[in-house]
């Protein structure tokens, strides 16, 4: 990841907004206060200092920059703090070459184009792109959750990563193909499946759900990712990544049973909705 997107952010963000939109800052003479977000307290004492644009929590013994911050309260690494700022900056990461990427960065890179070749695939399939919107799942929503289709084919998925250089050993790492018990050649693992890429807390794609377009008595209706290193299905509640203001902000969760529900719910306007990932919570 190079450093300059560091330097980026900072000059399009300022620390006091992005504390704001998670907790209400009062002024303080040139700095701000509010209560901790991370203990219980009553009086005070959290400030935040836009001239330096650092800030110190009293009562937790927290503090830092806007990075530090959002990877407290957001309980991610470094990496997903930065993709989070990088989002609500505009700004598109820059990235060293993949050489100098560590292993986990791989499989996040190709899982990321395996979301951009489903989304891709949507429109130009009639049938999916008609069976989502008379679901009721507008445009804007279907941009909002990056919702896509697997085409109907056995290595439309694979061919297309590896003709971007990626390895079947990556894609197997992230659930994207299985191998066959003959020997032949991997196959895609989702196929003429509505494509719901699942997100960490950072917002970065980490898996897959897919819904069978054409009913098939021998494929299940809903089809998971398999647990891989970046997702354990048991952990994960989908559409956390965006619901976790609103939940906090309302003191409490809506939980669903799937997919489609979430991205309803949260189109509706009640966006503190989470779902389960099939049964396994």
């Amino acid at each position: 990841m190079s450093s300059s997107n560091v330097e980026r952010i900072k000059e399009r963000l300022d620390i006091v907004d992005v504390i704001g939109s998670y907790i209400k800052l009062d002024k303080a003479g040139r700095n701000y206060k509010a209560k901790s977000p991370f203990t219980n307290e009553k009086t005070p004492s959290f400030y935040v200092s836009p001239e330096r644009q650092l800030y110190y929590c009293f009562s937790s013994g927290k503090g830092g920059d806007m990075f530090s911050f959002v990877q407290d309260i957001e309980g991610t690494d470094f990496k997903g703090a930065l993709k989070i700022l990088a989002d609500r900056s505009g700004i598109t990461l820059e990235y060293e070459d993949k050489e100098n990427l560590d292993k986990r960065d791989e499989l996040f890179g190709v899982i990321e184009k395996a979301k951009e070749f489903y989304e891709r695939a949507l429109p130009k399939d009639l049938e999916a792109s008609d069976y989502v919107k008379g679901r009721g799942i507008e445009h804007k929503t279907i941009q909002e959750w990056g919702i896509g289709y697997a085409p109907n084919d056995w290595r439309r998925l694979r061919e297309h990563l590896a003709s971007l250089k990626a390895d079947d050993s990556v894609m197997r790492q992230v659930g994207l193909i299985k191998d066959t018990e003959s020997g032949k050649e991997p196959y895609d693992t989702f196929r003429d499946r509505i494509m719901f890429p699942i997100y960490d807390t950072s917002g970065r794609t980490i898996a897959f759900s897919g819904r069978i377009l054409h009913k098939n008595d021998k494929a299940p209706k809903y089809l998971n990712s398999p647990d891989t290193v970046l997702f354990k299905k048991s952990q994960v509640l989908y559409g956390l990544h965006k619901a976790k203001t609103a939940i906090r902000r309302n003191d409490y969760a809506v939980l669903v049973e799937g997919q489609m529900d979430l991205v309803l719910s949260h189109q509706a306007g009640v966006t503190n909705t989470v779902a389960s990932s099939g049964t396994a919570i």
